[in-house]
């Protein structure tokens, strides 16, 4: 089973997530919700299997401090 693990109105930003997760060998999934003609509220949606979900969690969770 997926499960959303990170969401964002930034396609670099979800793609940066994508990258390192997959850098971890972590499988993910995106999806794009709310996309229109003009890409006004483009939501991206990155998931990871359930078994995978504590792994991406410490990775995102590092990831967001160091950019802080």
């Amino acid at each position: 089973m997926w499960t959303e693990v990170f969401m964002s109105q930034n396609k670099v930003k979800a793609d940066t997530i994508v990258a390192a997760l997959e850098a971890q060998n972590i499988m993910t999934m995106r999806r794009v919700t709310g996309e229109d003609d003009f890409s006004a509220s483009v939501t991206y949606i990155v998931l990871v299997p359930q078994t995978e979900l504590e792994s991406a969690q410490d990775i995102i969770f590092e990831i967001e401090m160091n950019s802080k």
